[in-house]
Formats: C-alpha cells, structure tokens, sequence
C-alpha cells in the first residue's frame, strides 16, 4: 500500500494532480483547508480485502468501520462495492439509515448505547454487538417491549496485546471496551432464555494501527475455543466470529504494513485449521477495516499563510488549518508526510508545520524538508482519509472543510464547506 494516492501524479507543468484533476484547481473550486478522496484507491483497497477473502475464506462479510471517515455519499459507494458498515453511534446509524446500505447489512458497536440509540437499532433490525451485560439487559426489555426480534454479538476482550499507541489499544483485559471471557459464559446462559434475541456470533477488536499479524491469528484461536465451549456447554452455534479491524497503513516511509493478500491468507489458514483441529464448524469470517480501506486515498490541502522564522533551526509554516481538522499528531503524535503542490529545484528546508488555532500544540509535523516555500503555496497532507474529516471539530468557532471525491477527471463534492452561519446555527440568543 502506498503512502500516496493511486492516482497521485506530476503532470507535465510540474503541478501535481489527482483522480487527473490539479491540487490547485480543487483549491480554486473548493477552498482550502480541502479533504480530498481518490475513488480508484478507495475502490483498489476494497478490492484487495474482497479478492483476497474470495479466494481463501469465501465463507466471510466484509465490513467496513464508519468511524474512519462517514457520510451518506460514501456509505453509498461503499455499498456499491459490497461492503457492509459497522457504526458506533446513533449519529453513525441515522446517517446509514439515509443511505442506500440495506440496515441487514449494519452492525452497530459502542461500549454505552442509549435506549434511544437501541431502538432505533432494533427498528431497523441492525445487527447488535453487545458490550455489557447493562446494554444486554437493555435490549431484552426492549425487544419485549416492541416484540421485536435481535440478532446480537458479544463483544469479548481477548487479553491481546497489540503493538500499537496506548489509545488505540482495545483488546486487553483493562480496556474499557467489551467483557471477559469468563463473564461472556456467564451471559450465554442468560441470552440462550431469551425468546427473541438470538447470540449469533462474538467480537473483538484489539487496536488500530497493527503491523504485526500475529495477534490476529491468536484472536481466531481464541475466537474458536471459545465457539467450541458454547457449543458443548450450551448447545448453541455461533456462527460468526467477527475479528474486527485494525490492519496499519503506511504515513511514512519507515511504516511496514502487511499485504492485504497475505494477511487474509494466513487468517484464514488459521480459521480453517483451528476449526478442524476442534472439531467445530468454521464459523463465517468477518473483518471491519477502516483505515486501511480509506486512510491513504484521502488528503488534505492547505494554503500558507506565513513564514515564519523564529531561531537560526526552527522555522514555522503557518497553514490555514491545523488541530481543528486533524487532531491525530496532538492526540497521538501522529506523523505524516507533506508535500507542495508543484514540484521544485529551490533547496530544501526543515520547517515546523503549525496550525492556526489558539494552542501551543498545534503542530502537525516538526521537522518537514521542503524546498522552500513561498506565502500562498499549497501544502498536500497524504494519509488523511482515516480520523480527519470524522474528528473534525469546531474549535476556536472554526469552519469544517469541505469533502470532495475525485475520479477520472471529475469531481463530486460529499460534504459542503461550513460557513460561519453555520457556526452559530444552533446558538439561541
């Protein structure tokens, strides 16, 4: 997977391009701070996933997880290409509902779901992934209440240690989210006395941003003994063993991801022999990748307001954007890489990239060679497309960017530019 957009070019004026339309034209059209996505790697990397699971594990869903980066206009093209969506918020979910996706085909995550959130869920017969017993009672009450039939998972902490940053770590034992194995037992029995919820399968998620492939071939073993003790205690088959997402993209040079191919290659070696060694049916596989389906199809555009030059080492580019729109380096010390929109033979400097917010800390990079620079050039952030646009906040009463996807020369915008009316929209004087 490559750091850049597939369709990331330099055209023979020396101005680079994207989906065959210029940085500088996007800006021209849309403004800056601007969210680009290239359809050709959003499509590539859903193809990568879905033709890897055809060939060694056909019996799988592929899901993608809407926390990345979600509005109705992708969820439609996601659709479209066979994907299922996995939301965490009522918020997530209504914005599905007013897509095209068929609701089957959502599960709804999230360690504290309201009841509002569970009706609506339930409504529209949404797959559930259960994080607590409070929410498993919540549901029972509910769907007795509206004689609605449930479809749920259990989401269990494995006690995985995934190699990755402290906040995104989700699988071990302390984790807020999910419960233990021991006490999911204890909650089989109780859901196996409910008419009209039906345990369909188990989750887990252990982080983000993984590059290490072990981990997830621990969780099918884990998944499987699991599925085995269910089956001979309770009598219940779990059919689904959902081992949720987290596979790493590359923002830098020095990031080493695993192939697609390979790692769904060796999952499914794992699912298919741990299965057997147990004598269990194999379950169907289901995978909920985010980052790796949109991160590297998107960037950011940004226009330098001032240079400026504050130590004989440390110079600061100011851009009209910052923590507002990607908060990743503040919240995780994030790297990226950065670029100019053309390309240049001046020489190249080592610049500080700072954002436009009232806060010390909002620098994006430190350290950024580029050949020099001038007030009013373009900045290209790559790897964007994953917890930018979806972070995204109003502070400092800031406007959100626009979001506009690109393909074969033509463009289709998926979120308006905010305005400053829309800033105080909800204010009541």
């Amino acid at each position: 997977m490559s750091i850049y957009p597939n369709l990331f070019k330099l055209n023979s004026n020396n101005k680079y391009t994207v989906g065959d339309v210029s940085i500088e034209s996007l800006v021209l059209e849309y403004g800056s701070p601007l969210y680009i996505l290239d359809h050709q790697t959003i499509a590539s990397n859903v193809a990568s996933y879905r033709d890897a699971l055809a060939e060694h594990c056909p019996n799988s869903r592929l899901i993608y997880a809407g926390k990345a980066n979600l509005t109705v206009g992708l969820v439609n093209l996601l659709s479209d290409m066979g994907m299922g969506l996995d939301v965490v918020s009522g918020g997530e979910l209504h914005t599905a509902l007013q897509s095209k996706i068929d609701p089957k085909n959502i599960y709804f995550h999230g360690n504290n779901k309201s009841e509002l959130e569970l009706e609506m869920a339930i409504k529209h017969q949404i797959y559930i992934i259960v994080d607590n017993i409070t929410e498993l009672n919540r549901i029972f009450n509910i769907s007795q209440k509206e004689n609605k039939h449930v479809n749920i998972l259990v989401r269990v902490k494995p006690g995985i240690e995934a190699h990755t940053h402290e906040y995104i770590k989700t699988g071990q034992e302390d984790s807020k989210f999910g419960v233990g194995i021991e006490e999911f037992y204890s909650m089989v029995a109780k859901i196996a006395r409910e008419k009209l919820v039906d345990l369909v399968g188990i989750h887990s998620h252990i982080g983000s941003q993984i590059f290490q492939t072990t981990p997830f071939l621990d969780l099918v073993d884990i998944h499987c003994s699991i599925i085995k003790k269910v089956k001979d205690d309770h009598g219940i088959d779990l059919k689904i063993s959902n081992i949720g997402g987290g596979i790493g993209i590359r923002y830098t040079e020095d990031d080493a991801p695993p192939e697609i191919s390979k790692f769904i290659e060796s999952v499914s070696k794992q699912l298919k022999m741990k299965s057997a060694e147990l004598g269990i049916a194999e379950p169907t596989l289901l995978l909920e990748p985010g980052r790796s389906i949109i991160g590297n199809a998107g960037m950011t555009v940004y226009k330098i307001g001032t240079i400026k030059k504050v130590t004989d080492d440390r110079t600061y580019l100011f851009v009209d954007g910052g923590m507002a729109d990607n908060p990743r380096p503040m919240m995780y010390q994030a790297l990226h890489t950065f670029g100019l929109s053309y390309r240049s033979d001046r020489p190249k400097q080592k610049y500080v990239i700072a954002g436009k917010y009232c806060e010390s800390g909002d620098i994006l990079a430190e350290d950024v060679e580029l050949s020099e620079p001038k007030v009013d050039d373009l900045l290209m952030v790559f790897g964007t497309g994953a917890y930018n646009y979806s972070m995204a906040s109003n502070y400092n009463r800031s406007c959100k960017p626009a979001v506009v996807l690109v393909k074969d020369g033509a463009t289709k915008l998926l979120v308006e530019r905010e305005t400053f009316g829309d800033v105080i929209a909800r204010d009541i004087v």
